[in-house]
């Protein structure tokens, strides 16, 4: 009987782990109510769950050829991850998630783009889009990210890979009078994607980051918000600054 239990108990263990490593949870607790997200790496399923309510999307997370989905924490909130390094042009998106009335949502949208063209990076969000959840949520970003390549074509970054190299800029986006862009100050910069935002108003420019920072459009995809800065990486923590906070810095320069 002993040994029965001892065996029992070991495949309890086992299946427990199995579970473990098949799973990945992500929880919120947003107006008084805690919402579960748990994703299932082996059936590529997501299930949301939040008081007595439960939803599952098929198809949300996995892996097919260099694609990938995941489920992760994007700046405190549960989001959908979505990579695709097997055309030239790679992408990392993040969708953010949320309940509206009820209903699972995507909130926005961040996209790490790299132009296959010219190899600049283009960091853009959009926010207030309220969209529901489904199995095609990954598509999203192509009503943005397509108009968002296609200006990104136009910049030129060969000042940056000649001899001697010369700083050059990939503009994001005009934020009330001010200007921000990717600037790009050595070939090591470029590849490795790895520029410093840089905010200019008149005569005077900012630093704003050397790491990630996203221009953040309202849901019509053309409106410029605010800029949400990167504080860590690991987490995808966010500062966001508005015009107005991003002016003052300018001017305190």
């Amino acid at each position: 009987m002993k040994h029965t239990l001892s065996t029992t108990l070991l495949l309890s263990l086992a299946l427990a782990a199995t579970v473990q490593a098949q799973t990945n949870t992500v929880t919120a607790n947003r107006g008084g109510v805690t919402e579960t997200y748990q994703a299932n790496a082996d059936t590529g399923a997501l299930t949301i769950g939040w008081g007595q309510e439960t939803k599952v999307f098929a198809d949300a997370v996995g892996s097919a050829g260099e694609t990938f989905k995941n489920l992760v924490s994007f700046n405190g909130v549960p989001a959908l991850t979505y990579e695709n390094t097997a055309s030239s042009t790679s992408f990392e998106v993040f969708y953010t998630l949320a309940l509206k009335d009820k209903v699972p949502v995507i909130d926005c949208v961040y996209g790490n783009i790299r132009n296959a063209q010219n190899g600049a990076s283009i960091r853009k969000a959009v926010c207030n889009l309220d969209k529901p959840l489904s199995s095609e949520y990954q598509d999203l970003i192509f009503a943005y990210s397509d108009k968002w390549i296609e200006a990104s074509n136009a910049v030129s970054l060969q000042s940056v890979m000649a001899e001697p190299s010369q700083p050059a800029d990939a503009p994001l986006g005009r934020l009330g009078e001010i200007d921000v862009a990717l600037r790009y100050s050595s070939v090591d910069e470029l590849m490795s994607a790895t520029p410093k935002t840089i905010a200019t108003a008149g005569a005077k420019t900012h630093e704003v980051s050397s790491g990630n920072v996203y221009f953040v459009y309202d849901a019509d995809g053309t409106t410029p918000l605010v800029l949400d800065v990167e504080t860590d990486p690991t987490t995808h923590t966010l500062k966001r600054l508005t015009s107005a906070e991003l002016l003052r810095a300018i001017k305190a320069n």
